[in-house]
């Protein structure tokens, strides 16, 4: 971060964030009354909320960005609760005072990281349950039905269900839907005034034009909004907790469901705001736990509704600007003018308004493309997503939680019995080899996983069960490979080495297999032809990215105490991308690499490759080029611009590996008929001059000519492609 930016960050007031609390409060003001209306609490109660959990909770917030308040989230579980209640609004403000003094215990112990565990499926589960809830109850509030009464009707028919409706809150309802949707997806949504207030000045407006021409289309009085007016002292602005149902369970139980849900809500809700922070800032989600407490338990105690990080208003602040807390501190005060002063104004708002942003919000978290990008996931991420969605509208919304974190662990069990051990069958220079790499974790989950692997070793094989990256091996386990080692494997003659074990068991016994080291009796048994066929396996491993274990520890262990016994001998270029091991995938003490820039042989070369083969043992000779070879590209390069190599003075020594690359690139020149096996100019000069040099090695050793007419050895010409990693032999 630049220092600009830390004095930025500085604490003193910024203009900006008068402006960004504006628009929040304006934002807030139609979602706090629309909550609490969708929730059957009173509407004052949404205020309530939305004041404290701008003025309290955002003074002890550590977060920058999030703005609290009524949460459409908890909608179902607040109107759930006060159903069971039989509508007792005090008796559920006894269950908010609890659970917020649950939601202070999970700040002051730390509990912040609970959101970690809980998958990303199930929480978008949570989110698009919520949405279809929304959307559920509020649709009938959006022409006006009285449910209510419409349910106590004996003879379903059109007729009733029409005479049970508002038309006036319909046409209302719906004008606000469009009002909304047309706005947002015109240049009007970069004003500062959001849609939903707009859709509410409007559906205030035209009752008001309706009640004024007398229309019969205009709305209902029981379907306006109803805030109680602070000044006549008739109406009851707060309200207080019953606290004579302290015996009554469903208290206690609603608390825990408040206390995980809206804590989870606002643990999800600060990571989003923290993302949408300009300065990247990091809020304290434990410090966040016991802000949101003792905000909730005020609301509590005055008659609010729950609070929790809200994601719209958050994501409002941060695109309007906001640099501190201020912002949401200055809404919650505009939201005590607005009730001071706007009442009768308020109270002239259609409920079907409120509605309409509700189903709309209810739309934005149940998205049908949310649930086409899930399902095209796979499966496993769908079923508890759905089930989940499920869950939550048949039961509640912890039980559906928990329904569908359960569905997530028993996929991950799942997973886990069927995995646990990889094997992999590698073919080393003694022979196959049955690996059983361990997991990390080996745990009674994976014993299906390791009995099925046990069980498909072929009689006679060698099985190397390998824990060296295990860190945890359940005792039952290492029974079954105990069981395993000492009595399968001595009836079925396999032999069974344990690597990695010493560190949980240090009674056992681990043998070292080398499997993979060059001995000299596997040297004189091998033809060129059987070595060869090694190194084309080998290469074939690289480039499939199924390179063989090798022991390094244990070759280096082996072969200096044995000797050197390479199989092979490849006299290469001296490029960084070609390594030889590498890329036939032996270990040390296999081959005898020479390399020297463009492959060029000489007297040294030569004595090398005697050296190797005919003292010791070495089978194979490879002359391996390569493609994109910096030296074959300059001498085609300077045979092109007919560059005389004397005159180099820079490097006058390149003209020794350079020379011999212009005189196959003269050849290739002078007949390209000859070279239809390659693509272009500079490959031709790669393939001759990698068989030039073999004629040169068979020309100038009388040694190796003989071992090669008499089959002793074998000598091929090979091209390394540096873009996929493959060998290609020639001959």
């Amino acid at each position: 971060m630049s220092i600009s930016q830390n004095k930025e960050l500085k604490p003193r007031f910024y203009s900006r964030d008068l402006l960004s609390g504006l628009v929040v409060f304006l934002v807030a003001l139609p979602l706090c009354l629309g909550i609490a209306h969708a929730s059957g609490a009173p509407l004052i109660s949404g205020i309530i909320a939305g004041v404290i959990g701008g003025i309290v909770v955002g003074f002890f917030s550590g977060s920058h960005i999030s703005v609290s308040g009524p949460a459409a989230g908890l909608v179902a579980i607040v109107l759930t609760q006060i159903e069971l209640l039989q509508g007792n609004y005090q008796a559920f403000l006894f269950t908010l005072f609890l659970a917020r003094i649950l939601q202070i215990l999970f700040g002051i112990f730390r509990l912040g990281v609970f959101s970690n565990f809980v998958p990303t499926n199930v929480i978008l589960g949570l989110l698009a349950a919520i949405g279809l809830l929304l959307i559920i109850s509020q649709l009938p509030k959006l022409i006006g039905l009285d449910v209510k009464g419409f349910v106590l009707i004996d003879q379903w028919s059109i007729q009733s269900v029409l005479s049970h409706i508002d038309i006036g809150s319909g046409l209302i309802g719906l004008s606000c839907i469009a009002l909304i949707l047309l706005w947002d997806s015109s240049k009007l949504k970069k004003l500062p005034l959001p849609s939903a207030l707009i859709a509410v000045i409007f559906a205030g407006l035209l009752n008001f034009i309706m009640l004024k021409i007398g229309s019969p289309y205009a709305v209902n009085p029981q379907q306006l909004i109803n805030l109680p007016n602070i000044f006549s002292g008739s109406e009851t602005i707060f309200q207080f907790p019953d606290f004579s149902y302290w015996n009554n369970s469903l208290i206690y139980t609603g608390a825990i469901t408040l206390a995980v849900v809206a804590s989870l809500e606002t643990l999800l809700n600060l990571e989003a705001a923290d993302k949408m922070d300009p300065q990247k800032r990091s809020s304290p989600p434990n410090r966040e736990l016991f802000a949101q407490g003792v905000g909730n338990s005020m609301s509590g105690l005055i008659g609010g509704m729950p609070i929790t990080s809200v994601i719209v208003r958050s994501s409002v602040n941060a695109t309007s600007g906001a640099k501190t807390k201020f912002s949401a501190i200055f809404h919650g005060f505009l939201l005590i003018v607005a009730v001071v002063a706007l009442t009768p104004l308020i109270n002239a708002i259609p409920l079907s308004s409120l509605a309409a942003i509700l189903i709309l919000t209810g739309f934005k978290l149940a998205t049908p493309s949310l649930f086409k990008r899930i399902y095209a996931q796979g499966w496993k991420q769908f079923l508890p997503f759905i089930v989940t969605v499920v869950a939550i509208i048949a039961t509640d919304l912890l039980k559906g939680i928990m329904i569908g974190l359960v569905i997530s662990l028993l996929i991950i069990l799942q997973s886990h019995l069927h995995r646990g051990v990889r094997v992999i069958h590698e073919k080393h220079l003694h022979g196959s080899l049955t690996r059983i790499e361990l997991a990390p974790n080996l745990s009674f989950l994976n014993r299906a996983a390791l009995v099925t692997a046990l069980e498909k070793v072929k009689p006679h094989e060698n099985v190397l069960i390998d824990a060296s990256n295990t860190y945890y091996i359940d005792p039952d386990i290492y029974q079954i490979i105990k069981d395993f080692q000492s009595e399968v494997a001595v009836k079925q003659g396999i032999k069974v080495n344990l690597q990695g074990f010493k560190a949980h068991y240090p009674e056992i016994k681990e043998d070292e297999l080398d499997l993979d080291v060059s001995t000299q009796e596997l040297q004189k048994q091998l033809s060129p032809d059987q070595v060869l066929q090694m190194l084309k396996d080998g290469n074939l491993r690289f480039i499939n990215h199924q390179r063989l274990h090798h022991n390094i520890a244990r070759q280096i262990q082996v072969t200096s105490n044995a000797g050197q016994h390479p199989i092979a001998a490849v006299f290469g270029c001296m490029d960084s991308r070609a390594p030889t091991e590498r890329i036939f995938d032996v270990g040390i003490g296999d081959l005898f690499s020479l390399r020297i820039a463009g492959n060029i042989a000489g007297q040294k070369v030569v004595g090398s490759l005697e050296f190797a083969c005919k003292t010791k043992g070495s089978k194979l000779i490879v002359v391996l080029g390569h493609t994109d070879c910096g030296a074959v590209g300059s001498a085609c390069h300077l045979f092109e611009q007919k560059v005389d190599l004397s005159q180099l003075k820079d490097t006058p020594n390149v003209q020794h590996f350079l020379k011999p690359i212009m005189q196959a690139a003269e050849t290739v020149k002078n007949d390209m008929s000859n070279y239809q096996l390659t693509t272009n100019f500079i490959d031709a000069v790669t393939v001759l001059n990698v068989r030039n040099n073999i004629n040169y090695i068979i020309k100038n050793s009388d040694t190796l000519r003989d071992m090669i007419e008499r089959k002793e050895i074998g000598i091929v010409d090979a091209i390394y492609d540096v873009k996929s990693g493959q060998v290609n032999f020639l001959s």
